[in-house]
């Protein structure tokens, strides 16, 4: 287990890591700020006048590459209106900003219709289907109920739409990662076959979407809760509360972490499926790890569960087999400034990131004359 104590000791760690998995780290996308492909300048222009787009306020929160090559990253509405299309893929084309953004599936679907998309934290990409997991809420606002929408990828239609209620969303809820499971990893009729996990980081508690039994429901949890709502990087302090929000599962466990914490937590997919209650779901959860600072964001493949390190910058893995022991992967305090998002390719042998600066957006010291949003990749085989 790697102790960050001692200078001397973390310095060498550093040395060596830097030795061990620089040529492994690749920035594959940078930005200073989103740009957009628009219909026509009168739009771009209008989205401006409105504060529809703020190129200054637009905050990165999630990337997700499908099969066909395509790259989605998420342009999420955290404080405030900012980002006149929450879903967009990367295209070929350059502006000013990186690369520019087409939203998806088009512009038509943001209007700020409740039938169209509001605001969208993350995606999940199983069976070649998009799982989007519209908040329908900017900033405090909740403008529409919440909902999951499913498109297929192939001909990218909508497919499915999951609407949340309101009561299960928690009315000053935010539901932001939504996470699907299917037992035997098939996809045939996985439709009807799958479970989806969504967490309310504002209200701190999951939902259960049942397809089995078309059911749904919300379990809560103490250990879903904020604890520890400091945070620091490079020496910019700041403060953010915010529950459960980053999920990943391994084996027949669901793994979880509130952003405002320093704990991983872990607690059997049959009691999730039972909807406990608060005193059976505390009593069912089980604590796996104690960090050293908070974690935005987990994943898992193969016996391995990859996490960051907030305030250090690091992105480390612990393997069930090995009792949960660290073993550091990277660190780069450039690149890892606030990792947001980690997604594991399909073989195995890549950790798809990005990174956000978000010390500076919540601070409101962002500076687009900068490059501040990064999509890389690192190498594990």
């Amino acid at each position: 287990m790697i102790k960050m104590g001692h200078p001397l000791f973390t310095l060498l760690i550093l040395s060596m890591v830097i030795v061990s998995f620089g040529d492994k780290v690749k920035n594959i996308y940078t930005w200073k700020f989103p740009e957009f492909e628009w219909l026509s300048k009168k739009q771009e222009e209008d989205a401006i006048h409105s504060g529809i787009y703020n190129p200054s306020n637009c905050m990165f929160e999630d990337a997700n590459e499908a099969e066909d090559g395509r790259l989605f990253i998420t342009v999420t509405n955290i404080f405030t209106r900012a980002s006149p299309a929450s879903l967009t893929t990367v295209t070929n084309k350059t502006g000013l900003g990186g690369p520019i953004l087409r939203p998806y599936p088009d512009w038509s679907w943001y209007n700020s219709n409740c039938d169209g998309i509001i605001n969208v934290y993350r995606v999940d990409i199983r069976c070649n289907h998009l799982f989007v997991m519209d908040t329908g809420k900017i900033g405090t606002d909740q403008i529409c109920n919440p909902k999951l929408l499913i498109f297929n990828l192939k001909d990218d239609t909508l497919v499915k739409t999951i609407n949340i209620p309101i009561n299960i969303a928690n009315k000053t809820g935010l539901l932001t990662t939504p996470l699907v499971y299917i037992s035997n990893e098939t996809c045939m009729h996985f439709l009807d076959k799958m479970i989806i996990f969504m967490t309310d980081t504002g209200n701190s508690g999951l939902v259960v979407y049942n397809s089995f039994t078309n059911s749904m429901c919300r379990i809560e949890s103490d250990y879903m809760k904020p604890t520890d709502t400091s945070f620091s990087i490079r020496g910019e302090n700041f403060t953010y509360v915010g529950g459960i929000f980053s999920i990943t599962v391994l084996d027949d466990d669901l793994y979880f972490a509130a952003v405002s914490g320093k704990e991983i937590y872990k607690i059997k997919i049959n009691n999730l499926l039972k909807c406990p209650n608060k005193e059976t779901a505390n009593n069912q959860i089980q604590l796996v790890k104690i960090l050293s600072s908070q974690t935005i964001v987990l994943t898992s493949a193969g016996q391995s569960i990859f996490y960051n390190d907030f305030w250090e910058m690091f992105i480390l893995l612990m393997k069930k087999s090995n009792k949960y022991e660290t073993e550091m992967l990277a660190q780069d305090s450039e690149n890892f400034q606030s990792v947001s998002s980690m997604k594991i390719s399909n073989n195995g042998c890549q950790l798809k990131c990005i990174s956000n600066r978000f010390q500076l957006y919540a601070l409101g010291k962002l500076n687009i004359n900068e490059t501040n949003f990064r999509y890389f990749k690192i190498n594990l085989c």
